[in-house]
């Protein structure tokens, strides 16, 4: 039977990489499900990034004195606490002109699309991340994640919509709520009023009559396109690698010469990987 909804971590379904390859066949189902498991295990490696689905995470760094700290994880969407030698720092208000600059925490801006930058976070008045080991502990949210994508329930059955998912594939909901910020309850199937269920392999919500009509907000992480691309060719080279192993060239009829670069990872994957990579390890 094929995996339609990807293993926690995978960073491409096993649909895509048969569409891809041609392969219309279930018999290489379980290899190339476990092609994918493994090649989206070395992406992360390679990226230096344990995961980049919306998480909520506490970490602890070392202070050094100044006033600014690069965060592990990106794209950050909150923070919840900022901890320096056991004292909750609160977070700045915003800057209003004329008015002046109050004390706190605040959090670099992220970038618009994928796949973003490292972020920072700066401590403004007297406030400093003083020197010290772990002594700095900070909680907040950080993955790939659209907060808050507008959209109308249906008028008529069937009363679904798909989430636009503008930068890639809809991996994970992560909320559903009314214009006036009231939370619906997701349930398995079958809602019923104020409720909803998703198809987690294509972003599809399914809602009740009774909220035809009703002003949604959509939450939900991706997998950015760029790196399921990454994931799709490497899966897709190391698959066709099975039927050429130890052949570095193929002579075909005498008139033409056929060679294979036996790499662990295509160069235009590691190329394209660079832009999601931490290069920072704090």
């Amino acid at each position: 039977m094929e995996r339609l909804v990807m293993t926690t971590g995978d960073l491409v379904q096993l649909a895509t990489v048969k569409s891809w390859l041609g392969v219309t066949s279930s018999v290489d189902d379980a290899l190339l499900s476990g092609l994918i498991t493994q090649i989206s295990r070395a992406i992360y490696n390679y990226i230096n990034r344990s995961f980049v689905l919306p998480a909520n995470v506490t970490e602890a760094y070392d202070g050094s004195g100044r006033d600014s700290l690069i965060l592990r994880n990106w794209p950050v969407g909150s923070i919840s606490a900022v901890v320096v030698d056991g004292k909750l720092i609160p977070p700045a208000p915003l800057m209003v002109a004329g008015v002046e600059t109050a004390p706190g925490y605040v959090l670099e801006q992220a970038d618009d699309q994928p796949p973003g930058a490292m972020q920072q976070l700066f401590l403004r008045g007297p406030y400093r991340f003083h020197k010290g080991r772990q002594n700095v502990v900070v909680s907040y949210r950080a993955g790939y994640e659209i907060i808050g994508e507008t959209q109308v329930a249906p008028q008529q059955a069937p009363f679904q919509l798909t989430a636009l998912s503008p930068y890639g594939v809809f991996a994970k909901d992560t909320g559903v709520a009314y214009a006036n910020g009231v939370s619906l309850n997701a349930v398995a199937a079958n809602p019923g009023a104020g409720q909803y269920s998703v198809d987690a392999a294509s972003g599809t919500y399914s809602l009740s009559a009774a909220d035809a009509g009703a002003m949604l907000s959509l939450s939900y992480g991706y997998i950015p396109a760029d790196l399921a691309q990454c994931a799709l060719e490497w899966v897709a080279d190391r698959y066709r690698y099975k039927d050429r192993i130890g052949v570095s060239s193929r002579s075909l009829g005498g008139q033409e010469t056929t060679a294979y670069q036996n790499r662990a990872a295509p160069d235009f994957v590691l190329a394209s990987l660079v832009n999601f990579r931490r290069i920072i390890a704090n």
